[in-house]
């Protein structure tokens, strides 16, 4: 009993040791970050232990004096009008195909699931060129309905399969009970579904968010989002490193409260369950 007691503990030590090596490694870049954050331009490139005290504030003052706090907040608009349209747009269908008996849904998954896979290059390409047409270039709607493609089939294929774990018969009480339709989607299906929405909207922000390739062939200089910002650290003879690790840090610290408040929201949605 002892020896077995004496294994479990030495292989335990040795998970726990591999698991600390392994987050390590994974933090590593988000370490290095707010080191480069935060050195003087003269130290960036030098160890940390060789000059622990060449820190400075000054790269946080640089970057509010450039156009990035205003690229930042175009994200925020961009980002959020497109999650809130998918979300408006999204859940309904979502809702229509998980409930609905229509012949179509087979072809509506695969529709979906290609539009999902598809690359953003497939869409650029003609979005540009209706958007040159019709004067939509650096403008707020063009960017937000081309970050659609990539929001509304993710929003609907996530609330296809979170509405398809509501019971029917909970739907079909609220019916006989003297409900429409519509106000059996609000009052029932819906707060039923909720952890796949919390997710959802999540998913579709962080995507948005996150865009690169929209945003520089789309926008210019009115509408030009976060992401696409950070190239103007970046000179054909010189690259701001402390500029571009503060414009990573203020890209990511928006996003960790949103995921921490709904964690358990996804954690639900990912492990299928689903409250009444």
């Amino acid at each position: 009993m002892i020896d077995r007691t004496g294994a479990f503990r030495v292989k335990r030590a040795i998970g726990v040791l591999v698991m600390l090596i392994l987050l390590g490694f994974a933090a590593l870049p988000t370490l290095w970050v707010l080191i480069l954050a935060f050195r003087a331009p003269d130290a960036v490139f030098e160890p940390i232990w060789e000059s622990p005290l060449k820190l400075t504030f000054a790269n946080l003052f640089k970057i509010t004096r450039s156009e990035f706090p205003g690229a930042l907040m175009n994200s925020f608009i961009t980002a959020g009008s497109s999650t809130v349209l998918a979300m408006l747009i999204g859940v309904p269908a979502g809702f229509a195909l998980a409930k609905s008996r229509l012949s179509g849904k087979f072809i509506a998954s695969w529709v979906l699931l290609l539009l999902r896979m598809a690359p953003p290059v497939g869409f650029v390409i003609p979005l540009f060129l209706v958007y040159v047409n019709a004067g939509m270039i650096d403008s707020y709607s063009g960017l937000v309905i081309a970050y659609m493609t990539l929001t509304l089939p993710l929003v609907t294929w996530s609330m296809w399969n979170s509405f398809a774990q509501v019971p029917d018969e909970l739907i079909e009480a609220a019916i006989m009970d003297g409900a429409s339709l519509a106000k059996a989607f609000v009052l029932v299906a819906l707060p039923a579904a909720r952890p796949g929405a919390v997710a959802a909207a999540i998913l579709a922000f962080l995507v948005a968010w996150n865009d690169f390739f929209y945003s520089l062939i789309i926008t210019r200089s009115n509408t030009t989002t976060a992401p696409v910002a950070v190239m103007n650290f970046i000179s054909f003879d010189s690259v701001d490193w402390a500029s571009i690790a503060v414009a990573s840090i203020a890209l990511t610290l928006p996003i960790l409260p949103l995921v921490a408040i709904a964690n358990r929201y996804i954690v639900q949605s990912l492990s299928g369950a689903v409250k009444g």
